[in-house]
C-alpha cells in the first residue's frame, strides 16, 4: 500500500519575490506523496509567471482566480481542492515561507499514529524582520477542554500551517473570514478544526515563516485602539460561537462563556497581539468592550445568553477557571 496523498495547497498573491522558492522547497519533500495545488488569487500576472514555470511537475496544478478574493477565501479554495482530489492530508503553505525537506513526512507520521488528531503541527522559526522560535502546544482532552483550552491560551495560529486530516475538514464548515480584514481568520479556524478533533504537536522546528513589511498581520497591529478594540471583539464572539458548539449543558455552556470573557479581557494567559494596548485602554473601555460583546452575543443566534445555573454554580465556576488561569 503506497504512502497517504497530501494535497499541499499554496494561496499566492504579489508573491512574485518569494514563491519560486516556497515551491521548490515543498518539492523537495522526501519521502512522501504530495500534490500541489497553487491558487493565485486574481489578476497578478508576476506571481502567475513564476508559479506557471512549474506546472512542467505532473504533481503541479496552477489556477488563476478570475478576481480578488482574498487570503481566507483563497485559502478556503485549496483546502476544498484537496477534498475534491481525495486526498488524505491537506497543508496551506502561504507563498512565503519554507518547509524542512522531511517536514512533511515528520508530520505525517505523527498523523498516521494519532487517529484521534484533526491537524499536526510543528514549531515555526522566524526569519527576515524577526527572528524567534514560535511554539504552540498540544491541544488535547475532550472537545470542551479543546475548546476552553484555545480560548484562555492560544492566539498564535501555528497549526494552520501543519497537517490536516481531510477527514475532520469534512466535518466542520469552511474557513471563514469577517469585516475587520479577516483579522486572526487562521485561530478561528483552529478552533473549528479543534471541534473535529486534537491538535498535535511536533517539539521539531520544521517550518520556516519568513517575517517582511507586506504580511498581512502587519496592518493589524498599525490600527488604531478603537478598531483594534473592535476587531478583538468580534474575534473573540467568533471563538466563543465555535467553542459552544461543544457545550451539550447549562455547566458547560456558562463555562465557555467565562472563558471567553478572560479572552476577550485578557485575564488568562496573554493571547493575541494587543496585550500591551489593553493593558493601557481605560476603565470606561474596558467596559465598553465588554458590554459591546455581550450586548451582540445576545443577539446573534449562533450564541445568545448564557442559559439558568444552579445556585452554587458560579461558586464552583470561579474556582475552575481561576484554577485554569494559575495553570
Amino acid at each position: 500500500m503506497g504512502h497517504p496523498l497530501i494535497s499541499v495547497g499554496v494561496p499566492a498573491w504579489r508573491g512574485a519575490a518569494f514563491v519560486a522558492e516556497t515551491l521548490e522547497s515543498i518539492l523537495r519533500q522526501r519521502e512522501v506523496r504530495l500534490r500541489l495545488f497553487i491558487s493565485v488569487d486574481g489578476a497578478d500576472a508576476a506571481t502567475e509567471r513564476v508559479c506557471r514555470s512549474f506546472v512542467a511537475d505532473p504533481r503541479v496544478r496552477l489556477q488563476v482566480q478570475p478576481e480578488r478574493i482574498g487570503w481566507v477565501r483563497n485559502t478556503a479554495a485549496v483546502l476544498a481542492e484537496a477534498m475534491e482530489a481525495r486526498a488524505d492530508y491537506a497543508c496551506i503553505q502561504p507563498h512565503d515561507d519554507l518547509l524542512a525537506e522531511d517536514y512533511l513526512a515528520a508530520l505525517m507520521e505523527m498523523a498516521e499514529r494519532s487517529p484521534a488528531a484533526a491537524v499536526v503541527f510543528s514549531d515555526i522559526e522566524a526569519f527576515g524582520t524577526e527572528s524567534m522560535v514560535i511554539c504552540q502546544s498540544s491541544v488535547t482532552g475532550s472537545p470542551l477542554g479543546r475548546q476552553i483550552a484555545l480560548l484562555l491560551d492560544h492566539y498564535n495560529a501555528v497549526a494552520f500551517r501543519g497537517l490536516t486530516r481531510v477527514s475532520a475538514l469534512g466535518c466542520v464548515p469552511p474557513m471563514s473570514g469577517n469585516s475587520h480584514d479577516d483579522f486572526a481568520a487562521d485561530t478561528l479556524w483552529m478552533s473549528r478544526l479543534a471541534v473535529a478533533g486534537e491538535l498535535i504537536r511536533v517539539p521539531r522546528v520544521l517550518y520556516r515563516k519568513r517575517y517582511h513589511p507586506d504580511n498581512t498581520h502587519g496592518s493589524w497591529c498599525a490600527w488604531p485602539i478603537e478598531r483594534k478594540i473592535a476587531a478583538w471583539t468580534q474575534h473573540c464572539l467568533d471563538m466563543l460561537a465555535e467553542a459552544l458548539k461543544v457545550g451539550h449543558d447549562p455547566t458547560c455552556r456558562r463555562l465557555i462563556w467565562e472563558a471567553a470573557r478572560a479572552r476577550l479581557l485578557h485575564l488568562a494567559t496573554p493571547a493575541g497581539p494587543y496585550q500591551a494596548d489593553f493593558a493601557a485602554i481605560t476603565s470606561e473601555q474596558r467596559r465598553r468592550m465588554l458590554s459591546a460583546f455581550e450586548t451582540a452575543a445576545a443577539r446573534r443566534p449562533d450564541i445568545g445568553v448564557p442559559g439558568p445555573t444552579p445556585n452554587d454554580f458560579m461558586g464552583r465556576l470561579a474556582a475552575a477557571v481561576l484554577r485554569k488561569l494559575k495553570h
